[in-house]
């Protein structure tokens, strides 16, 4: 088991190509709804997927999610703007871009709202969207799943109005 509590900082930007994120549109009992889930990428060389539980519970506190056994929390954070979906998890100067396929990206707009899911273990790629459900129903039954659902945030984040301009 996780133990959650503790305080986790939120990663910056070099713990992002640490992620491995899939998005797609889930059709339920009450319409479409846009997923993501965060999970860690295979570790580097003489590195464990352990050594990334901290920045993925940072990014899980930071947006606000709660163990997957818990009622999902509506949290803030969703950034859509021009084509990018990103999520504000607390850091000062960084965001979690994701890249969605273009239907996600339209779903989202429309809806305002997206599910998020962080797991702490490695994740193989590959296997389509039943791989992505397994690995779901795994993490959850196991308790290293963090959810919640994100709704749209209308203002951008400081940290972008301070980046450079080409």
């Amino acid at each position: 088991m996780t133990t959650t509590a503790a305080r986790y900082a939120p990663p910056g930007a070099e713990f992002m190509d640490r992620l491995s994120t899939a998005a797609w549109v889930e059709h339920g009992p009450v319409g479409p709804m846009c997923r993501v889930l965060a999970t860690p990428a295979r570790p580097r060389l003489g590195e464990s997927v352990e050594a990334y539980r901290p920045g993925l519970l940072g990014i899980a506190q930071g947006l606000g999610l709660g163990r997957g056994t818990e009622p999902c929390r509506p949290v803030a954070g969703l950034i859509l703007q021009d084509g990018i979906m990103s999520l504000d998890y607390g850091h000062p100067c960084t965001t979690m871009n994701v890249d969605p396929p273009e239907s996600w990206y339209d779903r989202a707009i429309l809806t305002g709202g997206v599910h998020v899911a962080v797991g702490l273990t490695f994740r193989p790629l590959g296997g389509g969207l039943e791989a992505v459900r397994e690995y779901l129903r795994r993490e959850f039954l196991a308790g290293t799943l963090w959810t919640g659902t994100t709704y749209r945030r209308r203002s951008t984040p400081k940290a972008w109005l301070l980046l450079p301009l080409p």
